[in-house]
């Protein structure tokens, strides 16, 4: 009975300190004295150490007494005692060594140890194991070496290295190596050289000693076996029908072939090529024998119906032309549009690369240019397929381009396109169409297409009429608007269902989420408008293309329910991935502006409005932006330049009465018109938009609900102040979504009523409005939004010129602090022991000094002051 001892520690033939293979094997003198084992028969691949292991075992049997012959050379008749024959490379084994090892086994006292290579197998040697086995019997060892594991590596590292090894150089040691114990003492020691210093493993250098210790190796290999670890380094799989194909050898002798490149230990057991022996065959090779290698490996696998990409992609970062390689890349890439656009990019690039012509991809790499954010790039291949009448994809280029005109505002021009771009794509031409007030037009698209040839319907189509739809049954007048918004949000919402599982690639005008997320805005109905963009964040609808536009409208519902500061989290996300363009510009624009503006931050309002004002030049006005537009209204009027937006207002209001002057998009536009005019106390402005949300009422509860609020409004600049109405009327904008309108409007009327109790019922009411987590404490909050003086209000003055700082008497700092925590000048004077009058005289003289225009801007002043002087 044979005894094996299997070993994956090994050593290489290398100068300096190394482990010993009886330490490493265990203790092998105690085996073999205890088994009182006569042959010891080694194998492994070149570079497993086995010739170092002789040396161990030789040692071995020296401390035993006993005499150590090479029995290559030597005879080990006539010794007259015991003695051990060694021979290493018994895989060339002559048949006078095997008869010296027979003549050594037939010694009384003798014994053998022979080492040899798994392959080539010589008859002379198949026929001594099975001599050895059956002249001793239960007398036999076998131990078998291969390459390293990680722990044997990680061993090996910290012996050679000491302190300087690590977990990451092992890695990169065993990565490189595949664990041949050649190799990895031969790279430790080029290591040790250097310092150990982990930076030292550099994958794209080798060390001088290892590639020559390579070379040397390579050098030893016949022209076959080279051959076949070419070709496996070149990407061939071990396959047998592959390989003798490659070859041009019988298949019978492939199995031979991967014996022997296994034999050379530079062929992995998972058929790889050890990477630093690849890189020298490769690197040995001429590259056109390579790439001759490579392009016939690719066809043998293609004609077995595989899919070597990599393969492809290789010969691509070549320039090899070869067609078979461009059609795979092709393939690849139509298949990685929906989920990895990128990865489609890169594939259509190589497939350009192995010779596909550029105009049959130029479509698609438009759309991939499109779907990573590169809008320029995307128009200029897609210009180069319309350019060419004959071109295959030129209505996926119409498609591309139309989807970003559309988010460059240029909406008309994009309803052309998208007609040129085909029947399925009427829904996105009619919505475009819609969008810029024409709905004749859009109707005649809609029933062109139905009339045209029948296309087979897609989701996206289908997605693309339904939003049409959504937004026709949004324009209806004259109904309940209950009914519109319902039918409107049901069918824009039905159009994103259908749209989420392939919605990343869609070339839309916009997506059914954003749309819904409008209908709901432009009706107060922020909490369904945040539920369905959430969902379009948490499914990605749209891909690249539309998160900013998700993000922007979420910040958009942030901002109108007083949280600012997710708002501006939601802001800084949009931007995330580089410049928005026109559309989400406007939108973000107008988030700076209307966030200032309810922080009473009077410098950054200028600021934002500077921007906002550009931003408009470049978007024309549309139905999908009248919410940026009304905001801008508003905040025109605080800063009295109400002049520059009053084209784009009498544009928008021309394109409301083209649609019927619909209440549901027009009533948020009315509302902004209303507050302008309240602000710049102009009653001629105020009536129109005023009659206009009245009229709107008698269908629409939000309609009603902003007219109220006019009136209100009204009452409250000419002190004609009902404190419960004023409530009454607060909490229903907040109701509505516009908490910190109804804020303001509390905050006004306590600020201009004379009944103490009256004034903390609509302080409270205000303080109630504004969203405590937003980060503004209570008295920030009144200073802000209620406790204005009367006749002065925080929205009527547009900022003054800022002067230089002044500083206050001790009296002014008394009545500053009592100021920015939020009393009013009565209690201010009951603190002091002065009346409200002197107050108000110390307010006005500390306002005139300190250079404020607004009490927001007086406020953040004084509060500069306190800290300077504290």
């Amino acid at each position: 009975m044979s005894t094996g001892v299997h070993s994956t520690a090994a050593t290489a033939r290398v100068p300096g300190p190394r482990p010993s293979f009886a330490a490493a094997l265990g203790p092998t003198e105690a085996v073999l004295r205890a088994s009182g084992a006569r042959a010891v028969v080694v194998t492994g691949p070149a570079g497993t150490g086995k010739t170092h292991l002789l040396d161990d075992l030789a040692a071995v049997h020296r401390r035993a007494g006993l005499t150590v012959l090479d029995g290559r050379t030597a005879d080990p008749d006539g010794l007259p005692g015991g003695f051990v024959l060694v021979v290493d490379d018994a895989h060339r084994m002559s048949a006078e060594v095997a008869d010296r090892v027979r003549r050594a086994l037939a010694h009384p006292a003798g014994r053998v140890v022979v080492a040899a290579r798994p392959w080539p197998r010589p008859a002379e040697l198949t026929a001594l194991l099975a001599d050895v086995a059956e002249a001793v019997p239960g007398h036999r060892h076998s131990v078998v070496l291969g390459h390293a594991d990680r722990a044997g590596v990680d061993g090996w590292t910290r012996a050679c290295l000491g302190p300087a090894a690590t977990p990451a150089l092992s890695d990169a040691v065993l990565a490189r190596t595949g664990g041949l114990p050649a190799l990895v003492h031969c790279l430790l020691r080029s290591l040790a050289r250097r310092g150990g210093r982990p930076g030292a493993v550099d994958p794209s250098r080798t060390p001088e000693e290892v590639s020559a210790l390579l070379h040397a190796d390579l050098d030893a290999l016949d022209e076959r076996t080279r051959d076949l670890l070419h070709a496996v380094a070149a990407g061939a799989p071990l396959d047998d029908d592959v390989l003798g194909g490659l070859l041009d050898v019988p298949v019978a002798r492939v199995a031979d072939l991967i014996a022997a490149g296994r034999a050379t230990g530079w062929l992995l057991p998972d058929g790889r090529v050890v990477p630093l022996a690849q890189e020298v065959l490769l690197a040995a090779t001429p590259a056109d024998v390579t790439r001759r290698t490579r392009r016939a490996l690719l066809g043998l696998l293609v004609e077995r119906g595989e899919e070597p990409v990599g393969l492809a992609l290789g010969l691509a970062a070549e320039r090899v032309r070869d067609p078979r390689a461009a059609a795979l890349l092709e393939r690849h890439a139509d298949a990685a549009l929906t989920a990895d656009p990128a990865l489609a990019g890169q594939l259509l690039g190589a497939a350009a690369d192995s010779g596909a012509p550029v105009a049959v991809l130029a479509a698609r790499l438009a759309l991939v240019a499109d779907l990573t954010g590169d809008l320029d790039g995307a128009v200029r291949w897609a210009d180069a397929a319309l350019a060419d009448p004959a071109a295959a994809d030129r209505l996926r280029a119409a498609g591309v381009v139309a989807a970003v005109l559309a988010r460059r505002g240029l909406l008309g021009r994009a309803a052309e396109l998208y007609r040129l771009a085909g029947a399925e794509h009427a829904g996105s031409a009619a919505l475009a169409l819609l969008a810029t007030g024409d709905r004749e037009a859009a109707a005649r698209v809609v029933a062109e297409a139905r009339g045209g040839a029948a296309a087979v319907p897609t989701m996206v189509s289908v997605s693309e009429q339904l939003m049409a739809e959504g937004i026709t049954d949004s324009l209806r007048s004259g109904t309940d608007a209950g009914d519109t918004v319902a039918a409107a949000l049901s069918t824009l919402t039905r159009a994103a269902a259908l749209l989420e599982p392939v919605g990343r690639t869609a070339l839309l005008v916009d997506t059914p989420s954003a749309l819904a997320a409008l209908v709901a805005l432009h009706c107060g109905e922020l909490t369904v408008a945040e539920s369905v963009l959430q969902r379009a964040v948490d499914t990605d609808l749209g891909g690249r293309p539309a998160r900013p536009r998700h993000r922007l409208l979420l910040a958009w519902i942030a901002m109108l329910a007083g949280r600012m500061a997710r708002a501006r989290e939601l802001m800084a996300e949009a931007q995330d991935d580089g410049l928005l363009e026109p559309r989400d510009e406007v939108f973000l624009q107008a988030l700076e502006v209307g966030i200032a503006r309810r922080s009473s931050d009077v410098p950054g309002l200028v600021r934002a409005w500077v921007r906002a004002r550009e931003a408009v030049v470049r978007h024309p006005v549309d139905l999908f932006t009248l919410l940026p537009l009304g905001e801008l209204v508003v905040a025109a009027a605080r800063l009295r330049d109400g002049d520059r937006l009053r084209s784009h207002l009498a544009e928008a209001q021309a394109l409301l009465r083209r649609l019927g002057d619909p209440e549901l998009w027009s009533t948020p536009l009315h509302w902004s018109g209303a507050q302008a005019a309240i602000i710049t106390d102009d009653p001629a402005a105020l009536r129109p938009h005023a009659a206009a949300l009245v009229a709107a009422a008698r269908t629409s509860p939000h309609a009603a609900t902003l007219a109220e609020a006019g009136r209100t409004w009204l009452h409250v600049l000419t002190d004609e102040i009902d404190p419960t109405a004023v409530v009454a009327t607060a909490e229903a904008l907040g109701t509505a979504g516009l908490g910190w309108d109804g804020s303001r409007l509390a905050g006004q009327a306590a600020a201009r009523v004379t009944d103490p109790r009256a004034r903390a019922t609509l302080l409270a009411c205000a303080r109630s409005l504004v969203d405590p987590a937003d980060g503004q404490s209570r008295n920030e909050a009144r200073n802000e939004a209620a406790d204005e003086a009367p006749g002065e209000t925080g929205e009527d003055a547009a900022p003054a010129a800022p002067v230089l700082t002044g500083t206050l008497s001790d009296r002014e700092r008394q009545v500053a602090r009592l100021v920015v925590e939020g009393r009013t000048y009565r209690e201010i004077g009951g603190r002091l022991y002065i009346s409200a009058k002197t107050v108000e005289h110390h307010v006005s003289r500390m306002r005139q000094r300190l250079g404020a225009g607004t009490r927001s801007d007086l406020l953040a002043r004084l509060r500069a002051e306190l800290a300077e002087g504290a």
